[in-house]
This record gives structure tokens, sequence and C-alpha cells, in this order.
């Protein structure tokens, strides 16, 4: 059967480690031998996304490439593929921020263009079913995203769909089409224009997709500013082939056409009747809450842990967010709206240079003085008992536990809300049989582990001092570490638990993963069905807890976590059916991701949730101050 084929462009002049003064030879290096391609081509037809933005800009600069795109748009030979304003990762910022980025993005593109596209690329290709309602709300009918990482957590679906469309819903079940990119496949038609793939090995490749049904494939689906030109992200970039990588590519797609591929673009994949959507999708898992492209070591902690200071951005965006959300309830200022989304773009969060860095903070307010003291209501129970290094606090309702010689670790929890028995706390060296596992496991603890130097803990002796007032009893104790000491309190009220670190007290953020706030599950604490339930830049989704998982576990020495949970309303819930535990905490004051892990061990389950300040990868730069963090801790019963 023929082979479909489609080339898509992503275009961005806001490209993290390209500055400013650079975007117009950008435009003459790529963009102008890209709209080039048609001409040298015979039949060949695209797919190009831009942001609002980068189409902005690139008209500024270059309104002579900009007249090209926009009549290669009407004659049908380019469709323009939608992705918002701004390239900002949806899983990462809340519901309100992603459909104020998607509506302004396609309007603003159909005021530029004269057209609004149909068909959207998810930024990053970083997914979550909550972005569903964003996208069809600003009338988008069909979404592109990678198949690959998705795939990898459902081995139940069809391996023909990946050639083709499918279905996928939001959490209210509404749908949209998905068109499949394939990270391999574009990653070879780069690999063979730069010079690092034979074309011969190429095509022999390409014909092996043929199938006995129709297919589709992205022949290239990426950047556009990597081909003769190198953004500099990285200190080794390989040379630029002598003879023109646009050049090679037009004659890499001469051969292609040659070898019966036909070109065609998603609008018309999508009109296909050979191409009716195959299977419904649910792409995230609790094991890769939200899936992103290419290999593991670009997954979603790169845009929110890691960078310049990704969580001190972040921070000062969500609090932006809360304040245009107090202020303009109606979406009524676009601008104010648009500078939010342009702050959180994706770009200023991994590869920025230094003079960038500071321009983006600087289009945000300053951050707020003080933390707000949180209420509780009068309690008729508070009691404080030690017993050896043991801590007893309780109130009316609360039962809690305390390490006095594992830095205020908590030992116990229960709540009267969520009946009897300790929800979480320790597990004693010795819980598990299996050697690997012979440790103790505690909550409420921090962790901070430098690759190849050392473990930080503030598993400490300390001396308690303990506070009480009407609302609350509050245990707060100066914990030693090898970073230096900090304040670590401890608040029962009459129905939850407040956890405070001072972290800042540190200075600098340390080059390596801080994870605090550390919960572990009381094994026999929850039935056999466990879900997690949370926000990702949309309504709250919930996760069944299927298998084992580790979050936090290194892709390798220099990536140190895999996956995380955006949870964007600063809320993660675990229930059975019958109770639940509810973690928040403000992500306007600390953005933190929480990362789940879930091991079996000698027939049992140890479940755990660990919220992280600070991963390494490529991107993570020194200089970001550590920030504290606030954790509350809540239980109820469930409806039956």
């Amino acid at each position: 059967m023929n082979l479909n084929g489609t080339l898509f462009f992503h275009l961005n002049l806001s490209y993290s480690s390209i500055e400013e003064e650079d975007r117009a030879k950008v435009i003459e290096r790529c963009y102008r031998p890209l709209l080039g391609l048609l001409d040298e081509v015979p039949d060949l037809v695209m797919a190009v996304e831009a942001s609002a933005s980068t189409l902005a800009a690139a008209r500024a600069l270059d309104a002579e490439w900009f007249g090209r795109l926009a009549a290669a748009v009407r004659d049908g030979r380019v469709e323009l593929v939608g992705s918002g304003d701004t390239q900002l990762i949806g899983p990462l910022v809340p519901a309100r921020v992603h459909r104020m980025n998607q509506r302004l993005g396609r309007d603003g593109v159909g005021e530029l263009i004269g057209t609004r596209p149909t068909t959207a690329l998810v930024n990053e290709m970083a997914w979550s079913q909550g972005l569903v309602d964003g996208y069809l709300d600003a009338g988008y009918d069909t979404l592109l995203m990678e198949w690959n990482n998705a795939r990898r957590n459902h081995p139940e679906w069809e391996d023909e769909w990946r050639y083709g469309l499918s279905w996928t819903a939001s959490p209210g079940g509404r749908r949209v089409r998905l068109a499949w990119i394939d990270a391999i496949a574009f990653q070879k038609f780069q690999r063979a224009v730069v010079g690092d793939l034979e074309f011969g090995e190429y095509l022999e490749w390409l014909h092996e997709l043929r199938g006995e049904l129709p297919r589709h494939v992205f022949l290239y689906a990426s950047d556009a500013e990597v081909f003769d030109h190198r953004p500099g992200r990285f200190a080794a970039e390989p040379a630029i082939n002598g003879d023109g990588e646009w050049t090679r590519m037009a004659e890499l797609l001469r051969a292609i056409a040659a070898a019966d591929v036909r070109f065609t673009t998603p609008r018309e994949l999508r009109e296909d009747p050979a191409f009716e959507p195959r299977g419904n999708v649910r792409l995230a898992s609790w094991a890769d809450p939200v899936p992103v492209k290419k290999q593991p070591k670009y997954n979603v902690t790169r845009w929110a842990l890691s960078g310049r200071d990704d969580v001190g951005l972040n921070s000062r965006c969500f609090a932006e967010a809360r304040r245009l959300d107090e202020r303009d309830p109606d979406g009524r200022d676009a601008e104010a709206w648009r500078g939010l989304c342009r702050a959180w773009a994706s770009d200023h969060r991994t590869h920025l240079t230094e003079a960038r860095f500071e321009r983006a903070l600087a289009t945000l307010p300053p951050e707020a003085e003080g933390v707000p003291e949180p209420a509780g209501v009068t309690l008729t129970t508070a009691e404080v008992a030690r017993d050896g290094r043991r801590l007893c606090v309780t109130t009316d309702g609360i039962d809690l536990e305390l390490d006095l010689r594992r830095g205020l670790a908590i030992r116990s929890l229960a709540f009267a809300t969520a009946g009897d028995g300790s929800l979480l706390g320790t597990l004693p060296h010795g819980f598990f049989d299996d050697i690997h596992w012979a440790a103790d496991f505690y909550s409420g603890h921090t962790v901070v582990e430098i690759p190849a130097r050392s473990r930080v803990t503030d598993l400490e002796r300390v001396t308690p001092e303990v506070d009480r007032r009407a609302d609350r009893i509050t245990v707060h104790a100066e914990v030693p570490t090898a970073l230096g000491p900090f304040a670590k309190r401890v608040t029962a009220f009459a129905d939850r638990v407040r956890l405070e670190y001072d972290l800042s007290r540190w200075g600098e953020r340390p080059l390596g993963s801080v994870r605090t706030g550390i919960v572990t599950l009381a094994p026999d604490a929850f039935g056999s069905s466990l879900g997690v339930t949370t926000a990702l830049g949309g309504p709250r989704e919930r996760f069944e807890v299927e298998g084992a998982c580790d979050h936090g576990r290194g892709v390798s020495a220099l990536v140190t976590a895999s996956a995380a949970f955006g949870a964007t309303d600063g809320r993660l819930t675990l229930d059975d059916g019958a109770k639940a535990l509810e973690l928040s905490w403000d992500p306007a004051r600390a953005a933190a991701l929480p990362l789940l892990a879930v091991h079996a061990i000698d027939g049992r389950k140890m479940i755990r949730v660990l919220f992280s300040l600070s991963e390494v990868d490529d991107t993570h730069r020194p200089g970001a101050k550590q920030r504290d963090f606030a954790l509350e801790l809540a239980a109820r019963r469930l409806a039956p």
C-alpha cells in the first residue's frame, strides 16, 4: 500500500538558547529555506506550527518571508498548525492559563494569517487528559502527540494505530482526534539530513513501514532551527554539513517522493476516509502522568524543577495567575493574560541565557513577603506526652507520634475523620525481609542527593519546643544537616497536620535533588485498589495505581528523576474508595512537584509520595535560592 508522509516543522523564535538579536539570523538561515522547499520539491505540501508570539515576531523582523508563508497557507501548500499564544507546558499550569493560552493563540494566529488552525501541536508533546477541554473550547478538533512514550505504558494498544488517527477524551468525556508522531521516525529523518545516516539506509527503513492497510507517518516533526544553524544548547554540537542541510533535505525529499511516498497534511489525513480514527485511548498512567516527547531524559521535571530557577519562576507565575483570576474572572484583560502565558513559556525553563532569564523575571511582580497564618477551630483536646524518643501529640481529631532522634519524622499519624489506625508513618528496619529494602522508611523528612557526591537528610537528633495555642499544637526544632541547620515545624490542628520546612536558610539550591514532605503510607491503611487524583492543567483526573513505579528514580547519572504529577491546583489525593488522604500545598509559595513511588516487596506494597523542589538534568544551572516548603495533610471517609 502507498505510504503517506507529512513534513512538519515547529517554529519557535523564543528558542531557549537563542538571543533576541539573533532571531533575524534564524529566519534567514532556517525559515526562508524551509519555504524554499516548496519550490525545490514538486508536489510537496507540509505543515508548519508556530505560536502567535513567534508569528508576530517573525512578521516584525521579515515581512517578506511572512507574506510568503501567508500565501502558501492560502494556496494549500502549507497547513498552519496552532499551539497557543506561547509554547508552555500545559500540565504544569492552572487550567485557566492553559485555556487562555489556547484561546489567545488561535485568535492571534487568525488575526495574523487570516485563517484559524483546526489542528494543534501539544506543546513539547507534554500530555494530560485534562488539556483536552482547553483545546476543544479554543476551536481545535485534532491534536498532534507523540506515540512512543505513551505507548510504552499501554501494551493493550494496537501497533497499527500509530499509522493513523485515534480518539481520546477529556476527564468529562469530550472527544478529540489524535494524530500520532513517531519520535524515532523524525529523528531518523534528521540524522539523514545532517549526514549521520545514509539516504539509502533511510529509504530502506522507510520502505519497511509499509503495511497491508494505508499508513501515515510524520517524516519530520520537530524544530526548524536545528538545520544549517546550531542553537547552542550544548557544549558539543555537530558541525554543519558543508553541502547545506536544507539542500540535502530537498534532495532527500525528492528521493522520498520517488519511492512512492505521498506528501500530505494533518487536514488531509483527517478528511481521508481511509484514516477514520481507530482506538479510544487514554495516554497518561500512574507510572507516567505526563508523557513527553523523545527519550526519557526529556521528562516533565525538566520544565518544573531544574533550569536556572524553575521552581522560583513557576511559583511567581502561580501567584500572578491567582491575582489575575481574582481581578479578571471573565478573561477580558487579554494583554495581562498574554503576559502571564509568555512568562510561563517553556523556553524560560531550559537552556535560557542569563540575560533572557533576567528579562523574564522582570515581567512578573515581586514575590510577596510573609506567609498567611493558617487558622483552625478551638481545640477541646490538646495533649502532648513524651516517651523516650517519642513525642505524642493528640487533638480532637489527630493522633500524631514524632521521632525526636530522627528530626521530628512522623512515626504514625491517624485521623479521626478516616477511622481507626494510622494512615502514614515509619516502616522500621527489618519490616521487609528482602535485604535490598532492609532500612527505615520515614515520613515527614527531607532528603538531598547530590549525584556522585553525597546524601543529606534531616534525620538527626533534635530538642523540641512545644507551642500551645487555642486552635493548635506546634512542635518545632532546629534540625542540623550537612548543608546547615534549618527550622522545622509540625503543627496539629483539630482536623489536619501542617509540616513546614525553612530550607531557604541553606542559601543556594544544591546541585542535586531536594525532596521533602515525604509521605510513606502505612501498608494496611488502604484497600487493594488505590487511586491518585490531581489536576494537570485541567479538571482533576484520577489514576488507578496498578503496578510498580518510581518517579524519582534517575534516568542516568545526569538526570535525577523520570516523571512527576503536575498537580496544578496544589492538591494530591490518595484514596481506595472508602477513605482518602489529601496532601495540599501552595504552589504560589513553592511550586513543588509530587513524585510517586510504588514498590512490591515480599508480597506487600510500599507506597510513598515525595515533594521535589529540585532535580538535576542538562538544563540545571547554579544560582537559584533554595525555597521553603509547607505541606498539609488531611483525611476523610468517602461516601459509599
